[in-house]
């Protein structure tokens, strides 16, 4: 059987291109409305492609015979109908159904799996090529990765090769710009909690942040630490109080909260340092909920290693999945190899990004996250 793909602005026109190309016994398996490719397809009438197939054998039907549009299920019908007064060997008919079901099942399963290694087999623009192999080397998930080339593959001009990179980068910061919100603007809560895993450095974060508010912007900056389970956590960060002229206010329980708060009243902001949870400890994650439920009004932050695995980032946003909102800092960008866990992130959870850090220098190693940025760290050159 041979099955080939057409593009027509009308059905008229498809039936001409598919009567023409495979002649009048060619049959329909797939057709569906597509966007026409180019920087303004999106704004112009949407195109017709037509899956048609013909068995390679001679046929004798006149030409002027009409081209029918039927369902796969109705041509394994017809054909079967054809063939029987034929063939009087009944294994013989069922050994033809059987092939005639597998061959359409997997001509549908090509068609409709159009999947990531399609695009780049069917495809010569050596730019698109380059990028897909990039952001496959920052393990980025399969789907995400299928559904950003998707986005690239329909904005490519064919006639102009040296734009093409150019104009897919673009794009690519399109797509993954509407997933990371510069909070530059976003109006500044008085009580900052920053929750996370042991080790990924949130106390060095907490750190980064208030010298920049206080030195750099004015402000009178306060900290609670709630991080008791780890001794060396209460004590880093009041070092970082020591150095930065910052008060600090250690808490046991929750409710010991609105005792520090009182405390601090006087500070524009207020940053809690909360303990590192495990997923399988539910005492834990029960606490950090209590703590939570204590200030209403606040700002959370979800600190992530970008060191993790896609793996660990998964089982980490499970863990704090009972936080309706919050945003994301991912730190270590300096140690990573690879970017595509935040991309993942970013998309998975619908949370935005909003900053990144780049080593262990107070205040400086902390910056707003932005798309060219992350573009910059996931593609050469870009």
């Amino acid at each position: 059987m041979k099955v080939k793909k057409f593009c027509a602005f009308d059905n008229h026109e498809a039936m001409m291109k598919i009567r023409a190309d495979l002649g009048p016994d060619a049959v329909i398996l797939h057709q569906r409305k597509i966007k026409q490719k180019g920087l303004f397809g999106y704004f112009k009438k949407p195109m017709i492609e037509v899956v048609a197939a013909i068995e390679e054998v001679e046929y004798k039907a006149p030409k002027t015979q009409k081209l029918p549009i039927i369902r796969p299920e109705e041509i394994l019908r017809e054909r079967l109908v054809q063939k029987q007064p034929q063939i009087k060997d009944e294994p013989v008919i069922n050994k033809e159904i059987s092939e005639i079901k597998d061959m359409l099942f997997n001509v549908m399963k090509k068609v409709n799996q159009e999947d990531v290694n399609d695009i780049i087999k069917n495809t010569d623009n050596q730019n698109l090529i380059d990028i897909y192999q990039q952001l496959k080397e920052h393990e980025i998930e399969e789907h995400i990765l299928e559904k950003i080339l998707n986005e690239l593959n329909g904005s490519l001009i064919k006639s102009d090769e040296s734009s093409s990179k150019e104009l897919l980068i673009e794009r690519f910061k399109e797509i993954i710009d509407q997933y990371i919100i510069d909070n530059k603007n976003s109006k500044l809560s008085k009580f900052i909690f920053f929750v996370g895993p042991t080790g990924v450095g949130k106390t060095t974060t907490i750190a980064k942040l208030a010298a920049h508010y206080s030195m750099n912007e004015g402000k009178k900056v306060a900290f609670i630490s709630a991080d008791t389970y780890r001794i060396a956590a209460v004590e880093q960060l009041k070092t970082y109080s020591d150095i930065l002229s910052i008060p600090v206010e250690v808490i046991y329980e929750a409710d010991e909260i609105h005792g520090a708060i009182e405390k601090l009243k006087f500070y524009d902001i207020i940053m809690v340092d909360t303990a590192g949870r495990s997923h399988k400890n539910e005492k834990q994650v029960d606490e950090l909920k209590k703590l939570l439920e204590q200030i209403n009004d606040k700002e959370t932050y979800l600190v992530i290693s970008c060191t993790s695995k896609n793996k660990d980032v998964k089982e980490i946003i499970n863990t704090y999945n009972f936080i309706e909102n919050y945003r994301i800092i991912f730190t270590k960008i300096d140690e990573a190899t690879s970017y595509g866990t935040i991309i993942n992130t970013a998309i998975e959870t619908q949370k935005p990004i909003s900053y990144i850090t780049t080593g262990q220098s107070v205040p400086d190693d902390i910056e707003l996250i932005s798309v060219d940025k992350i573009v910059s760290l996931l593609i050469k050159e870009a």
